[in-house]
């Protein structure tokens, strides 16, 4: 088995097609079948059914693409570490945030890490906490930024920077707001809530549950995929719900939202910086690493 086969092999589990493969790789079709025979015959296991013009994975060929497809990203990985160890200050920069880090924290600061070193180039990838595990284990991203602890035995995940939540509601709310408000009085009014997977929607459900606020109770109307899908059904009037302030703090001076103030819950909560244990970093990643460690903003 190697590189080259498994190259080959992961371009035909992701094209679904022997020809396509060929084209993306500058490859015969013949000389890309002889590959994925050759690599068949050293796993003595078939890796795709052909039907028709698709070529669909077989049990063992999903299996092993978990794995090549890591193998291809560190193979790329290193090449972009010994350029950037031979050329200072070039290369890709491959990082995930997030929604409320990659939308609000990290753009000025790449923006400042980029005037140090304009020659690199920046990549950044926005998802929820979920997808941005998933993008650092699959070998997409090498560092992520993310709104919820990540607990896996392949990653680390450190503390960087903390975020205030505040609950909001439409300027011209119908129902009657008092000045400070318990935390069970938010189960009467139309919730609107992140979807499974986010960090937003993980810390409110533990500050709720902290405040014996019974989650089954939330009469939720909307559940949604992004601060900014939520900022603005919460201005139409679609119900109440709880972001970051970041989000919300230029619709609250313009009098577009108004924040509900509610009783004995805190609604502080932690951003991590997640990283591969058995991956070392380039020294690009691991220049950004240390300036937005030393810069972030509270």
């Amino acid at each position: 088995m190697d590189f080259r086969r498994l190259e080959v092999f992961v371009k035909v589990y992701e094209q679904k097609s022997f020809s396509k493969a060929g084209q993306t790789l500058l490859l015969s079709q013949p000389t890309i079948s002889e590959h994925i025979r050759l690599l068949e015959e050293d796993l003595q296991l078939a890796l795709f059914d052909r039907q028709g013009k698709e070529a669909l994975p077989t049990p063992a060929g999903r299996l092993l693409y978990q794995y090549a497809a890591q193998l291809m990203a560190l193979r790329d990985e290193s090449f972009r570490a010994i350029k950037q160890f031979r050329d200072k200050g070039t290369g890709d920069l491959l990082i995930g945030g997030s929604n409320i880090p990659g939308q609000y924290l990290l753009p000025p600061l790449l923006g400042q890490f980029k005037k140090q070193f304009p020659e690199i180039r920046i990549r950044l990838l926005i998802g929820d906490t979920q997808a941005i595990r998933e993008k650092l284990l699959e070998g997409v991203i090498e560092l992520g930024l993310v709104g919820a602890p990540v607990e896996h035995r392949q990653i680390t995940c450190e503390f960087w920077t903390t975020d205030q939540m505040i609950c909001i509601a439409p300027s011209d709310f119908p129902y009657k707001i008092p000045k400070d408000v318990a935390p069970d009085e938010i189960l009467k009014w139309p919730f609107i809530f992140r979807e499974k997977g986010s960090g937003t929607r993980t810390a409110i459900e533990q500050a709720l549950k902290k405040s014996r606020v019974d989650l089954k109770n939330l009469n939720i109307v909307a559940e949604m995929g992004s601060n900014e899908a939520i900022r603005q059904a919460v201005k139409s009037g679609v119900g109440i719900s709880i972001l970051s302030q970041r989000a919300v703090m230029e619709d609250l001076d313009h009098g577009l939202l108004q924040e509900i103030k509610i009783k004995k819950l805190s609604l502080l909560r932690n951003f991590y910086l997640i990283t591969l244990k058995q991956r070392t970093l380039t020294p690009l990643t691991e220049e950004f690493k240390a300036f937005i460690t030393k810069n972030i903003k509270e």
